[in-house]
């Protein structure tokens, strides 16, 4: 009687403990985007926001351990604590392929616009909170216009209120790991500009 050769044994055993529902098995990543089940979370929303600025999250907020390969990472530390975020508002995208409206915000009307940190407001369907934000960011805005690529032709200055969120997704690998890489709309002054609020759980006047 042959013995299996034991690459073949070796290879059946890998197979097995890929297995769903096998202990030890690294759990399958499903996100349809990245962290989505953490950007559309409303399970933190009743908790009080803690106040702080741009000036203050791009200056001493440090970046975690996050980035592009942690596509299903929960929340830690920062990112379950909620924030309430006074800034200018400088540039709105309301048509991104994931439907959050992306909202750059810095902490003067005039500041540099890359000097900006983002929020964000998941769609009405992931709940009507977001629905709410969205109409209240409109109001706010009143008649200004929005040009071409999202910046306002007259900054407006907000609160928004929601929790803390690493978007490691925009982080360069290696020894690089302390950029962006550049596709984090134009918060792109340090790694600590992928520090946003998102999910924005209200918008309302300073």
């Amino acid at each position: 009687m042959r013995r299996p050769e034991a690459g073949a044994v070796l290879a059946t055993l890998a197979l097995a403990s890929l297995r769903p529902g096998v202990p030890g098995a690294a759990p399958q990543c499903r996100e349809p985007h990245y962290r989505w089940s953490q950007k559309t979370d409303t399970s933190l929303a009743a908790l009080s926001p803690h106040p702080t600025s741009v000036t203050a999250i791009l200056a001493g907020w440090a970046a975690p351990n996050i980035a592009s390969r942690d596509r299903c990472a929960p929340r830690a530390d920062r990112e379950l604590q909620v924030f309430a975020l006074t800034g200018w508002v400088r540039r709105v995208e309301k048509v991104k392929d994931d439907g959050d409206w992306h909202i750059e915000l810095t902490e003067g009307a005039a500041s540099p616009v890359d000097s900006c940190v983002v929020v964000e407001i998941p769609a009405p369907k992931y709940g009507s909170r977001y629905a709410l934000a969205r109409a209240a960011l409109d109001s706010l805005l009143g008649g200004r216009k929005i040009r071409k690529g999202g910046a306002l032709d007259q900054s407006a200055l907000v609160r928004v209120t929601g929790t803390a969120f690493f978007d490691g997704q925009h982080r360069r690998g290696g020894r690089r790991g302390d950029e962006t890489d550049g596709g984090h709309g134009r918060c792109n002054s340090s790694v600590r500009a992928l520090w946003e609020i998102h999910p924005v759980y209200r918008v309302t006047p300073p």
